[in-house]
């Protein structure tokens, strides 16, 4: 018997991944042809220079910014990715490209719903097959945008979030197999399909670094201790980070430092927050910007410890799989352990309020000595790489195309 064929459809490139969604849909990718599958992956998403400036695969597409930015006729900045599937639909030379590029396959998996559009052309067209679809849900998307376009005082916020509401519920309804990533989104995702549901937790791939790499940045940033933060321009990233330390980083001594990696470091001392007491809170923070792969490991390995200030947002996070997989210590808001309820009780791990209390444990974490190994723990930590946790998505894709 052949192995199945699958189309991987994605809202931004996988080959050179740099945020977490994306490293995910990377790893779906590799964890189907790990699995035997044929995969064929393609993605539609903004032309920004973030994306075009990186490798990208044979079949990704970068879309018109001006075409995404216009919602119902009216201008809008907010709704790149909410009207991204019908702009790649319109275009049928793409279609028709995309369908030559899959050929015939038995699935398609959408990650996350924004190219629903799409993959409603492709079957009206039929020229891939009579695909069974497999929906993929990072977030229950129509909340975390309701919560971003509030943030921001968008006047169009009800009419875009639920939009987004009705986008996830056609994909949920269409799919003949749905996968979330923490207990809490399944049971929205249940209400919305009749389709057997998957649980696939976010993961890590353990990583590496090299003498070189760590001897060049403790050279950089100094021997003594410090709390790393990673997240990209995702705004409750933002958010995030000045919600859980209060009105400033007073509560940390002069002398602690939080280094700040990744595309949020441009954008938390430009706000209003980091701003309002500026040179007290630069003194408490190193801003290293977007970094490789090989950078960020060696700063993972030399950090004493990680901080997960999530304030916003569902599904789960990836960084908090990356931290609790560190064994350094971790300190953590309770949103940020969403996904992760079964390893609360690892050593070294902080789990605090936001405002008064994060930050007296951030501080009193940078205080103590460094974490040693623990093999218990260690058991505990296998289960967050990506082999584990998308073994369930592969089996049940593996019986969806062959019921």
């Amino acid at each position: 018997m052949s192995a199945p064929r699958i189309l991987v459809l994605g809202s931004y490139p996988a080959v050179n991944p740099r945020h977490g969604g994306q490293v995910r849909l990377s790893q779906i990718v590799r964890a189907y042809e790990s699995s035997g599958f044929e995969v064929k992956q393609a993605s539609f998403f903004p032309g920004h220079d973030f994306y075009t400036g990186s490798r990208t695969g044979p079949a990704d597409v970068a879309l018109s910014i001006p075409l995404l930015h216009d919602w119902r006729g009216r201008p809008n900045d907010w709704v790149e990715d909410v009207i991204a599937g019908d702009v790649a639909a319109a275009n049928d030379s793409l279609v028709a490209s995309l369908e030559k590029y899959a050929g015939h396959v038995e699935l398609v998996h959408l990650e996350q719903p924004w190219l629903l559009p799409l993959v409603e052309k492709l079957r009206d067209r039929g020229r891939i097959g009579a695909f069974r679809l497999v929906y993929g849900s990072q977030n229950i998307e129509h909340e975390l945008k309701r919560a971003i376009l509030r943030q921001n005082h968008v006047s169009e916020q009800d009419e875009i979030s639920e939009a987004v509401l009705a986008l996830e519920q056609r994909c949920a309804a269409q799919a003949s197999l749905v996968v979330a990533v923490t207990s809490e989104d399944a049971a929205v995702l249940a209400g919305w399909t009749s389709a057997p549901l998957v649980l696939a937790p976010n993961g890590i791939a353990p990583w590496t670094s090299t003498p070189e790499k760590r001897e060049r940045w403790t050279k950089q940033l100094g021997n003594a201790p410090f709390a790393l933060y990673v997240g990209s321009a995702h705004p409750p990233n933002v958010q995030g980070f000045c919600d859980c330390f209060g009105s400033s980083l007073a509560r940390l001594s002069p002398v602690q430092r939080i280094v700040i990696a990744g595309h949020v470091s441009e954008l938390i001392p430009k706000t209003p927050w980091f701003e309002e007491w500026k040179t007290l809170n630069a003194r408490r923070t190193i801003a290293v910007g977007i970094l490789s792969q090989e950078d960020l490991s060696a700063l993972r390995d030399l950090a004493h410890m990680f901080i997960l200030p999530v304030t916003a947002g569902g599904g789960s996070n990836l960084k908090t799989a990356e931290a609790l997989y560190s064994g350094k210590h971790v300190v953590a808001s309770p949103l940020a352990m969403r996904g992760f309820e079964k390893l609360m009780d690892l050593p070294g791990l902080r789990i605090a309020s936001p405002g008064r209390e994060f930050a007296a444990a951030v501080a009193a974490s940078l205080d103590e000595a460094p974490r040693s190994g623990d093999d218990n723990a260690r058991a505990q930590r296998e289960s967050l790489t990506w082999q584990h946790t998308l073994r369930a998505l592969c089996d049940a894709a593996g019986k969806t195309a062959r019921p």
